[in-house]
């Protein structure tokens, strides 16, 4: 396993550049707020809780005062922040959507609902849905809607991300393959959002 590596500033300052054109031509939030008491799907804790790169949340925590450590209330959620915490990630918390401050947008914030999907030998080979969010996010039903330019971008920021952290690589081989298991047996083609290089590599093949 590849060990995992700290991101400099001036990394994380390219992931913020590279992660922050929206989604979608449209603002893709005003499709689940009206579902989830008016705000989107994405910018509520009780939904999901963001995961920030230690690093990150320190580089942040300089620029402005929009982020905090989580603090978990439940039992159910003090043991998930036990059990998911790791040496690269930590759960924080913004000040809310009406105070949201997008240039601090962290990079969770900025990727979601997508993730990086790799083949059954590991390469990254495009874009996908988180999978417990596949039935939630109205995006899932709308890909034509993702910009092909984000993709391009969003697709590089991970090619660079899974370069120096060892850990998500292995995540994400596992997401991955949980994936490819779930479309076998529903009998279903993989929703994934191929960059534009490598579309033009399977047309000149």
């Amino acid at each position: 396993m590849k060990k995992n590596q700290k991101f400099t500033e001036a990394e994380l300052q390219h992931f913020y550049d590279l992660l922050d054109e929206s989604l979608t031509p449209y603002d893709c939030g005003k499709l689940c707020a009206p579902k989830n008491g008016g705000e989107p799907l994405c910018c509520s804790v009780e939904n999901a809780v963001p995961m920030l790169y230690r690093e990150e949340f320190e580089y942040v925590s300089r620029r402005s005062e929009l982020w905090h450590r989580w603090k978990p209330k439940t039992e159910v959620d003090k043991k998930q922040k036990r059990e998911d915490e790791t040496e690269v990630l930590i759960f924080c918390e913004c000040k809310g959507i009406a105070h949201c401050e997008r240039e601090n947008r962290s990079i969770c914030c900025r990727t979601f609902p997508l993730e990086p999907y790799l083949d059954k030998s590991g390469e990254l080979v495009g874009l996908i849905f988180m999978r417990e969010f596949r039935n939630k996010c109205p995006l899932m039903t709308r890909l034509p809607d993702i910009k092909q330019r984000v993709i391009d971008k969003h697709f590089e920021f991970w090619t660079l991300m899974l370069a120096k952290k060892g850990d998500e690589l292995d995540l994400y081989k596992a997401t991955s393959r949980g994936w490819r298991i779930s479309a076998t047996k529903r009998g279903v083609k993989l929703p994934i959002l191929v960059p534009s290089h490598l579309k033009a590599t399977k047309k000149s093949a």
